[in-house]
């Protein structure tokens, strides 16, 4: 059985219980995927907080009960001191891959197999972390990592593309990380060097324009100095263009 988490919740090889479609379960497994350590018991709670404050803990192992028997035969939901955890395999997990991906793409020396395990990795990436859930998960420690972890991968790749003559290979991937983080000033300026090398120039001034404004009028700030570099190297035409 393999997992994905690096968006909605997806199973590949279903257990022969059948799909797994309550919402509290899919948010309990999805968060005891994403975690690297056990999660308290208190922490599981809180997925539960719809219901009575009292009957929260009741639900809960209800829950933890009823997830371990699905996932009987393929892997262990286990208590350990520090809380829940499930013994599956990192490799079986697309946010393992993903960090595995990311690590061989640093440890890479020729530019060319850099891009390839860079875009490997980001490509599996579906959407947020737990969009299908109720939950909010965003504001956990391990998935802000993950996030973190995705937008390195995805500014690397966009500056090993351009250093390269392939743009537009990073372009897709720039354009859903922009999308998702319009505050993002490094991401943001990218996007529009992106856009400049693949003949986009008024589109990746269009980018630089509404960052500025959207920095002005939300948080009250002037761009910083990566914006203000793109925005002149646009400008003054110094974006290496694609190669034919």
């Amino acid at each position: 059985m393999e997992f994905g988490v690096l968006g909605p919740l997806k199973v590949w090889w279903p257990s022969p219980a059948g799909p797994l479609t309550a919402p509290k379960l899919r948010g309990l497994l999805t968060l005891l995927l994403v975690e690297d350590d056990p999660v308290p018991a208190g922490q599981l709670t809180e997925l539960f907080r719809g219901r009575r404050e009292a009957g929260a803990p009741s639900a809960m192992h209800v829950s933890v009960h009823t997830l371990r028997r699905w996932l009987r035969g393929g892997h262990r939901l286990e208590l350990t001191a520090q809380g829940y955890t499930v013994d599956v395999d990192p490799a079986l997990v697309d946010a393992g891959q993903f960090r595995l991906r990311l690590a061989a793409a640093d440890a890479a020396t020729d530019p060319y197999a850099r891009i390839e395990l860079l875009r490997s990795a980001v490509s599996l990436w579906r959407g947020r972390i737990g969009a299908d859930l109720a939950v909010p998960l965003q504001q956990r420690a391990t998935v802000r990592r993950l996030e973190g972890l995705r937008t390195r991968a995805v500014v690397g790749l966009a500056e090993a593309c351009l250093a390269a003559g392939q743009p537009g290979t990073a372009l897709p991937y720039l354009d859903d990380l922009a999308q998702g983080s319009p505050f993002d000033e490094r991401v943001q300026a990218q996007f529009a060097l992106a856009l400049a090398a693949c003949g986009r120039q008024a589109d990746a001034l269009a980018v630089v324009a509404g960052t500025r404004r959207l920095l002005a009028e939300e948080l009250g700030i002037e761009s910083g100095p990566q914006l203000r570099e793109a925005h002149l190297r646009i400008l003054r035409q110094r974006v290496l263009p694609a190669r034919p």
